[in-house]
């Protein structure tokens, strides 16, 4: 079995579909600090933004749903190995199916969501990477039913889907309130938008923006700012 360690916890991902990846680190380290109790992952894979949670929010329940099987037995062995598996748990299910009346202060996702590129072999990454189980509508519709007034709902989500994900997501009256943009190098298109929404609209809303590395290829120090908490190498 093979893990990739961060300062505080393992993860291992040798059953899931979708790896360890920088959008998840990202999400995970930027979202705001606040003192949450109750966190809810959707599409948790194999737990790392919940372990992030975990370790960032120290009176959190982080609750993690994930629809592939293969994957949950990976978060589920990653959550009882870590120091917070009291605060943690998996359920394997379609988050549109999850009966419950509990809400969340933050609700967190890195959802699937290419939904024209060519699908992958597999079955299950193609589930994982592709919003063909769980649409625009379908989250945002989970997302407000399941957050409180005054909580937020964070995402990653690609660039050049933004002005389709804030449209839908204005439908259900959740509007923008941080939003980081960020690109592989300073001088390549911005790749990712990264996402903080409530349920009261905001005339100001709060730009970002963070190149992963510099032009040479190594990590910008920025970024190294972001993630210092959990990488061992930074």
């Amino acid at each position: 079995m093979k893990f990739f360690r961060f300062k505080q916890f393992q993860i291992t991902d040798d059953r899931s579909a979708m790896k360890v990846g920088t959008d998840s680190v990202i999400l995970g380290a930027w979202v705001s600090k606040s003192d949450y109790t109750s966190i809810l992952d959707i599409g948790c894979g194999s737990g790392l933004i919940s372990l992030m949670m975990a370790q960032r929010f120290a009176t959190a329940d982080i609750f993690g749903v994930e629809i592939d099987t293969s994957a949950c037995l990976d978060a589920s062995f990653n959550f009882e190995e870590s120091p917070w598996v009291n605060r943690l748990k998996v359920e394997h299910a379609d988050i549109r199916e999850v009966e419950t009346n509990h809400i969340y202060d933050l609700i967190i996702s890195n959802p699937p969501f290419f939904s024209e590129s060519l699908l992958p072999d597999k079955k299950a990454r193609a589930e994982a990477r592709h919003d063909q189980n769980l649409r625009l509508n379908d989250l945002f519709e989970t997302v407000n039913k399941g957050m409180i007034h005054n909580g937020v709902f964070a995402l990653v989500y690609p660039f050049d889907r933004q002005e389709e994900l804030l449209e839908v997501a204005a439908q259900f009256e959740l509007f923008p309130h941080r939003i980081l943009h960020t690109k592989n190098r300073p001088n390549a298109e911005v790749k990712r938008s990264f996402i903080e929404f409530r349920k009261e609209k905001l005339e100001n809303v709060i730009f970002e923006s963070l190149s992963i590395r510099n032009n040479d290829h190594v990590y910008s120090e920025a970024y190294k700012r972001l993630t210092s908490e959990f990488y061992l190498n930074f």
